[in-house]
Order: structure tokens, then sequence, then C-alpha cells
């Protein structure tokens, strides 16, 4: 038995990062474009290390620093509605939709935890057909910027709520700090690594696993020998 499968067999609950192993949410150009939106939106030019990346969740941890709630609200409402219309144009990860109906079919709690907005996972979810298979949303809120991963608040918030135990949970997650977040809250963690270079990179974060495609999970959800559709 492959690591990836009995992972995955040993535990009632997946978990999935959104943008990566569900959909391809944003690209680097839209995430630059998505720092240079936010960073316009506040009352201060950004410091010159943030204007120059190509994350916008640093963004709203430095603006959740600096200002208070009414810049936050907006700022927050503004970023949904960003992600709401670049969720219209994702592109499904291959096999991802698959993953979620089997692991369901199969007795799975399914959940999603990102950073971004459970109102943008949920917009998703529901144009795609698969909001039925999944339990539950964990996301960003105006509340939550500052427990945003790799702290383990999501993980921790999916694994109370859906399986009591984080061991009783598998993550599957695509970047640094989605292992960071994984380990932290004590939650098996398998790297999705669907780029050149990724795997060697992701393998040296000490993953429980490696995959390459998302349907390497679909064997683990195999009841009695029998893989249900």
């Amino acid at each position: 038995m492959t690591a990836v499968r009995a992972i995955v067999q040993a535990s009632t609950c997946l978990l999935l990062d959104f943008d990566g192993p569900v959909c391809s949410l944003f690209s680097d150009p839209t995430d630059r474009a998505a720092v240079a939106e936010r960073g316009a939106e506040l009352p201060e030019p950004l410091p010159g290390e943030l204007r120059d990346a190509n994350d916008p969740f640093a963004v709203l941890r430095y603006a959740a620093t600096v200002y208070g709630d009414s810049v936050m609200a907006g700022l927050e409402r503004r970023f949904t509605e960003f992600e709401l219309a670049a969720v219209r144009g994702a592109e499904p990860t291959p096999s991802a939709d698959e993953v979620i109906r089997s692991a369901a079919t199969n007795s799975r709690m399914v959940a999603v935890v990102g950073n971004n907005s459970p109102a943008a996972i949920d917009a998703y979810l529901t144009q795609h057909g698969l909001r039925p298979f999944v339990s539950g949303i964990f996301g960003r809120t105006a509340v939550n910027l500052m427990k945003l991963k790799p702290a383990p608040f999501l993980l921790e918030e999916a694994a109370g709520r859906l399986a009591g135990h984080p061991g009783d949970c598998v993550f599957v997650g695509d970047s640094i700090t989605d292992l960071e977040a994984a380990h932290a809250s004590r939650v098996p963690v398998v790297a999705f690594a669907n780029k050149p270079g990724e795997a060697d990179h992701l393998a040296r974060h000490r993953p429980a696993a490696v995959i390459h495609d998302m349907a390497e999970l679909l064997p683990a959800h195999r009841r009695s020998g029998i893989l249900l559709e």
C-alpha cells in the first residue's frame, strides 16, 4: 500500500486547500493585480517590500496590524468581490471534482480549508455541483485575518468541528504555508506538487506524502475493494 493511500484510508475527514488542489483561482499576474488593488484602497502607500510582492494575503495581514475595523471591513469586502469574479473563470484542478465526490460517497467528510473568502469557495463549489459533497468551508473573514495559514487556526477549526481530533483528518495542500499550518495543527498533510520542481521543494518541509496528480487520491477511497463513483 502506498504512503498516500495508507494516510487517507486512516482518516475520516479529507481537508483540501482551495486554490491549487481544488481549482486554479489566481495566476501570478492576478496576484500582483490583487496586491496593487488592495494597496490602492489603503489610506497610506504600502511598504516597498509589499508593493513588489505577489501575495495579496500579506497585504491583508499588514493592513490588519495598522488600520481599524472600518478600513479592514471595506478592504475585506472588496477582496471578496475580487475573488468572486475570479471564481467565475477558475479552472478546475484535474480529478479534484472526482476526488471530492468519491470521498463523500465513501463515507468521508470533505471540507475546504483555504485563506480565501468562504463566499468565493462556496460560489465555486456551487457552480460546479460540488456543494452537496462538502461538509464544511473554513476560510478568511474580517476577524481572522491574523490567523490565516501558516497559522494553524483554520485547520484546527475544521478538525475540531468535523472530526474531533486532528489525527483523524488528512489535509492536501500545495504551498509551504499549507505544510507549516498542518504541522502546527498536527493534521497529517499530503503535498500536492503539480508544477516542475515543486516536489523537492515541498518534500523538504516533511509532508507525510507527495502527489503530483489529485487522481492519486482516488484509490484511497476504496472500501472492500470497491471504488464508488
